[in-house]
C-alpha cells in the first residue's frame, strides 16, 4: 500500500460519515469513486474498524456511557455519534467491498512487529545533554529499559509498528510497550501511521488514545499537560472522569488537582518540534573569486558543546578552498575556526573539518548562524578541469556534535553498510586494523586489499595503498558514520 497521505477530501468525506453531518447523495457518489482506489478503501476500513471498536477501548464503560462519553466543546463540532447514513452506505457499497475485500486484507500498513524485537528503539539525536550523563543509554527500549531522561535536545524513539516520538528536552520518557509509551516530563510529538491507530500515551491525568493522527503533548513540572491535535483524533481517558474526544486543530489544556478537569485553548502550532531538523546545509560555488557562505544552525545548538563544521564536496569539477569558519549568535561571534582547508573529490580533500566550540558560558538560546569564506581552487596545470569549463562545485555542510570529537578505536569496529548510485555497500573495520568493502554482496579483491584503518583524535582514517589515497570518517553516534572526505550517504551499522 502507498505511504502517502489520503487526500484531504477523501478524509473529510469518511470523517463525517462517522461524526457528521449526514452526506448527500452527491457525497455518496463521490466516496465511492473514491473507493474505487485500493488505498483509499484500505484507508476507510482502517478507520471504520477504529470506530467500531471504540465502545471497548474504554474500560469499566458499557455501550450506553461511551456513547455519552463527553466532547471538547469548538465552534462548529459536533457530537461523535455513528449516524445513520454510514450504515446506509455500508449497504449501498457492500457489494462493491465485498468483491474488493479480498484484494485489500493482503495490504497492511505497518507490519507486525516480531515479538522477540524491541517494542522500539532510538533512531536519532540532536544536542541531547542526559540528566545522568555517566550512566549508560540504551538504544534498543523496551518496558524493562531505564527511561529516556534529558536536560536538552531532541531524542527520536521509532516503533516498530512505525509509531514516530519526537521528545524535546527537558524530558523523561519510557516505552512501555509495543504500542505504548509514558510520559513524565516535557514536550513530545507523535505521528502514527495508517495501521497503527490505537497507540496510547500514559500521563499524570490519564491516558491518551490515538485513533489515526499527529498530535503534541507538554507535561508540566505543575502537574498539568497540555494536548494539542495536528491532524485526525485522539481520546483522553481520565480517571474518574467521562473520555472526550479531541478533533484536529484542537487543543486542551489538563490543569493538576482543580475541579474543572479540561480548558480548550488555542492550538500552539509553534510550540512542538514535530521531527528531527535536517542537519546538513547546501552550498554550491559557481564563480571565480571568494564568496560567503551562511546558514542558520539555531535549531541544532541546543546546549554548550564542541561542535563541528564538515565541507563535504558532493559534485561539480571544481574543488573548494575553505577558511574562516564563524559561528555567531545573534549576530556576535561566539566561535572560529581560521584555518585554510579545501574540499572536492578524494584527492583535494584537505582539513574540511573545522572546530566550533561553545562553552557553558557562551550558550544561550537565539538565532545561530555559521559563516565561511569559500573559493574555487586554481585549475592552473589542468588537474581539475579544462579551463574554459563553467565553475562548478557543489556538496553539504554537516552540522554535528557528541561523537565526533571523541569516538575511540573501538566505536568504529563492525559492519558498515550504506548505498551510493543504487548499489548497496559494507565496510567492515576489524580490531586488527584491517578493512574490507563489499559491493551487492560481492567482496572487493581489488583496490581495498591491504587497506588499513586508524582512528586520530576521533577521526578514522583508511589507507588504500593500492590507490594511494586516505578516506577519512567520524561517527554522529554509535550507530551512524559519516563519510567526511566522500560524496556518500551516512553508514548505518550492522553488527559490531
Amino acid at each position: 500500500m502507498s505511504s502517502r497521505p489520503p487526500h484531504a477530501k477523501l478524509r473529510s468525506l469518511i470523517d463525517r460519515l462517522h461524526d457528521g453531518p449526514p452526506l448527500s447523495k452527491q457525497e455518496v457518489a463521490q466516496l465511492e469513486e473514491y473507493l474505487e482506489d485500493d488505498d483509499a478503501l484500505a484507508y476507510y476500513v482502517a478507520v471504520s474498524q477504529q470506530e467500531a471498536l471504540l465502545p471497548s477501548a474504554i474500560p469499566e464503560h458499557d455501550a450506553s456511557a461511551t456513547e455519552s462519553s463527553r466532547v471538547v466543546r469548538f465552534p462548529n463540532v459536533r457530537r461523535l455519534v455513528l449516524p445513520l447514513a454510514a450504515a446506509c452506505l455500508v449497504f449501498a457499497l457492500g457489494l462493491g467491498l465485498g468483491r474488493r475485500m479480498d484484494r485489500v486484507v493482503s495490504h497492511s500498513t505497518v507490519p507486525d512487529a516480531p515479538s522477540h524485537a524491541a517494542p522500539a528503539r532510538i533512531t536519532g539525536m540532536v544536542g541531547v545533554e542526559w540528566a545522568d550523563e555517566s550512566a549508560s543509554h540504551e538504544i534498543d527500549l523496551d518496558a524493562s529499559s531505564d527511561p529516556i531522561s534529558i536536560k536538552s535536545g531532541l531524542v527520536e524513539v521509532t516503533y516498530g509498528n512505525g509509531v514516530c516520538v519526537t521528545l524535546e528536552g527537558p524530558a523523561v520518557y519510557e516505552v512501555a510497550g509495543h504500542e505504548e509509551g509514558r510520559l513524565a516530563k516535557g514536550k513530545l510529538y507523535t505521528t502514527v501511521p495508517k495501521g497503527a491507530e490505537g497507540f496510547k500515551i500514559h500521563y499524570s491525568g490519564g491516558t491518551l488514545e490515538d485513533l489515526g493522527t499527529e498530535f503534541a503533548m507538554d507535561a508540566q513540572a505543575d502537574g498539568s499537560t497540555e494536548v494539542g491535535v495536528f491532524s485526525g483524533k485522539v481520546k483522553l481517558h481520565s480517571s474518574g472522569r467521562e473520555s472526550i474526544m479531541l478533533f484536529e486543530n484542537q487543543s486542551l489544556v489538563q490543569p493538576a488537582g482543580t475541579e474543572e478537569p479540561f480548558e480548550p485553548v488555542p492550538l500552539d502550532r509553534e510550540k512542538f518540534v514535530d521531527r528531527l531538523p535536517a542537519r546538513d546545509f547546501r552550498w554550491e560555488v559557481n564563480s571565480p573569486g571568494t564568496r560567503e557562505f551562511t546558514c542558520d544552525v539555531t535549531h541544532l545548538v541546543w546546549k554548550p558543546a564542541k561542535y563541528r563544521a564538515i565541507f563535504k564536496w558532493i559534485s561539480g569539477m571544481d574543488a573548494v578552498k575553505l577558511r574562516d569558519v564563524r559561528l555567531f549568535r545573534d549576530g556576535e561571534l561566539v566561535a572560529s575556526d581560521d584555518h585554510a582547508g579545501s574540499t572536492g573529490v578524494l584527492r583535494y580533500v584537505s582539513n574540511n573539518i573545522y572546530s566550533l566550540d561553545i562553552p557553558p558560558g557562551e550558550y544561550a538560546r537565539g538565532r545561530w548562524a555559521i559563516t565561511a569564506r569559500m573559493e574555487a581552487m586554481s585549475r592552473e596545470g589542468g588537474n581539475l578541469a579544462r579551463a574554459d569549463a563553467p565553475i562548478g562545485s557543489r556538496g553539504i555542510l554537516q552540522f554535528e556534535e557528541g561523537l565526533v570529537t571523541g569516538a575511540g578505536p573501538e566505536q568504529f569496529i563492525g559492519r558498515w553498510a550504506y548505498r551510493h548510485m543504487g548499489a548497496a555497500f559494507v565496510r567492515e573495520f576489524r580490531p586488527d586494523g584491517s578493512v574490507s568493502l563489499e559491493q551487492n554482496g560481492a567482496k572487493d579483491e581489488g583496490y581495498w586489499v591491504d587497506s588499513r584503518w586508524e582512528v586520530q583524535d576521533g577521526v578514522l582514517h583508511v589507507s588504500i595503498p593500492k590507490r594511494g589515497l586516505v578516506e577519512r570518517h567520524v561517527l554522529r553516534d554509535a550507530k551512524t558514520l559519516i563519510f567526511t572526505s566522500n560524496p556518500y550517504e551516512n553508514a548505518v551499522k550492522e553488527s559490531d
